[in-house]
């Protein structure tokens, strides 16, 4: 029977793209069998015989299921997978000063670098569990302000799972400005391969929304820093980041075709597109956002440009897979580091709400953790009755969790971008298959 969980739309060309959000699958059919598929994988069908030679590539992508199968229970038990005590996702704050003065910014620069004892106590924390994978996310502030801090754990940690087998995945968000050739070479060689930096369109774009500390344009060494990246032979991948609202879309065509000229051809190069919002900082009153279905809108063409000049988004994909849009915050074996120590389980809220506090790294490595505080961001989501979670096609890639933050703020969460825009983002895909096997290709012939 066809599976409850498929979602289909039209290419240009009259070919059907597919996709199964319970198991992550993506399925072309060809245009001359396209409307047989379509017709085959309607709710109630009973019988594909028109389709009998693509029959087994249906069941083996989940589009057909055999009768009596409780999808809903194999959709929860894969989200409950979370609770496993064997990964672990640890983003931490080596600092949480900044250098640069980012209009939207929320965060209040309180702390500064973590201690020796903390950084200690860090790898410890790490060494006391049974892992079969870690993932490290260096956030901050500006991690890099702290970079001796980034290069002491990141080597113990990357060496530790090295010898016990531990599969070690390792990324930072930087604003890009001391990722500068040296350390870029030695952050890389350590094993961070992943690297989200920030430009919020051309020079004066960029410079007005995120300006250095003393007030200075950021633009130009940002981009120098990634022409060097470029013209390495490294394992990486860079997400370049766009924050846009209203007045930097009116530049999208020519901030895109820019990195087009920059970037495009070299798979370790990506995108990744976000609206500008009120997060809690100062200046929120002053800020032109984009919201609800402008952003949408926005957000989908700037995928479809950015596609077009060659440059793949590094989320794109992932967010069609089980459990793909579940934000961290949501995910009870993943924990914000503060360089005090401090847990948290989200990056926005961080000391401006207590809820957002959930626990402490101690010096012994130990850490205590608010388990009914856990529980607000891990457990209250629209799979606990929310009808339209409950009925929705796409609801195995979030579960109703792609910001417990809005869950906990408004007792609603809004769908992924993907999921409205999913009849223009289909024939997308397609595009995004092949850039994203590019790029493994490429990360591969690297390695090698």
């Amino acid at each position: 029977m066809p599976s409850r969980y498929t979602s289909m739309a039209f290419d240009h060309d009259g070919s059907l793209t597919m996709h199964n959000a319970r198991t992550g699958a993506v399925g072309v059919v060809p245009a001359d069998r396209a409307e047989q598929a379509r017709r085959a994988l309607l709710p109630g069908t009973v019988t594909v015989e028109p389709l009998s030679d693509i029959l087994g590539d249906l069941v083996k992508g989940g589009f057909l299921v055999p009768a009596g199968t409780d999808e809903k229970l194999l959709a929860h038990n894969k989200f409950v997978s979370r609770y496993s005590s064997r990964n672990l996702h640890l983003i931490v704050m080596p600092t949480e000063q900044c250098n640069f003065r980012c209009v939207y910014c929320y965060e209040k620069f309180l702390r500064g670098e973590m201690s020796p004892e903390l950084q200690r106590a860090l790898v410890a924390f790490v060494k006391g569990q049974e892992l079969d994978q870690l993932a490290l996310s260096w956030f901050g502030g500006e991690p890099l302000l702290a970079k001796d801090v980034v290069l002491s754990v990141t080597g113990a940690l990357s060496e530790h799972c090295r010898e016990a087998g531990i599969s070690f995945a390792c990324g930072t968000t930087t604003n890009g400005w001391h990722l500068v050739p040296g350390l870029a070479d030695e952050l890389i060689r350590l094993g961070v391969r992943r690297f989200q930096v920030t430009l919020d369109g051309l020079r004066h774009a960029h410079d007005e929304r995120r300006p250095g500390l003393d007030g200075t344009g950021t633009f130009q060494r940002i981009v120098d820093n990634l022409r060097y990246l470029r013209s390495t032979s490294h394992d990486f991948i860079v997400t370049v980041r766009h924050n846009f609202d209203p007045g930097n879309l009116a530049q999208a065509e020519e901030f895109i075709a820019f990195l087009e000229s920059e970037f495009a051809g070299d798979n370790r190069f990506a995108t990744h597109f976000h609206p500008i919002g009120r997060w809690g900082g100062p200046n929120d009153d002053t800020l032109d956002v984009c919201e609800g279905q402008g952003a949408v809108a926005a957000w989908s063409r700037l995928r479809a440009l950015s596609l077009k000049a060659g440059m793949g988004s590094s989320l794109a994909l992932q967010t069609l897979q089980p459990n793909g849009n579940v934000c961290y915050a949501a995910d009870p074996r993943s924990f914000v580091i503060g360089s005090d120590g401090r847990v948290y389980k989200c990056t926005v809220e961080l000391d401006s709400n207590d809820r957002n506090i959930v626990g402490q790294l101690h010096p012994d490595g130990t850490m205590s953790v608010d388990w009914p505080k856990m529980a607000l961001w891990c457990e209250t989501n629209g799979m606990d009755g929310d009808k339209k979670c409950t009925t929705c096609y796409f609801s195995p890639t979030c579960h109703g969790a792609v910001c417990p933050k809005e869950w906990l703020d408004d007792n609603d969460c809004s769908c992924p971008p993907v999921k409205q825009t999913i009849r223009e983002s289909l024939p997308l895909i397609k595009i995004e298959a092949v850039l994203a096997r590019r790029s493994a290709q490429t990360i591969q012939s690297c390695a090698d």
